[in-house]
């Protein structure tokens, strides 16, 4: 049975980033050094602006680290292809709603997945 790995080869995009809402990224963010799974979700964005995501979980873990200017690296896969892109946190919200306010990235590293025995 094949497993999946990334290939080598790496594509950088700059201005040519779609993100589905509703995405489920998986998140490193700095300064967190317990090797955890953090999770969040993409509920909204303005191009060119910012992105929107939902308190990562779990959150006793990561609110500490959710202050402005400190940086995340984000991943969601789409079919085939991991995208992967670093912003730094904007804003972390707790009312009207429960957003982390995030950079809208610049540059996006995309890795086509592909089996191997």
């Amino acid at each position: 049975m094949g497993r999946m790995m990334a290939d080598m080869a790496e594509e950088t995009q700059e201005g040519a980033f779609h993100i589905p809402f509703g995405a489920m990224l998986k998140l490193k963010i700095d300064g967190i050094l317990i090797p955890v799974e953090i999770k969040s979700q993409l509920v909204g964005m303005l191009k060119d602006e910012y992105l929107l995501i939902t308190h990562p979980t779990p959150l006793a873990t990561t609110k500490p680290k959710l202050f402005p200017g400190n940086r995340v690296i984000a991943q969601y896969q789409s079919g085939d292809t991991v995208v992967v892109f670093g912003v730094q946190i904007k804003a972390f919200l707790l009312k009207p709603i429960r957003v982390v306010v995030l950079e809208y990235p610049d540059k996006v590293l995309r890795r086509k997945l592909r089996a191997e025995s």
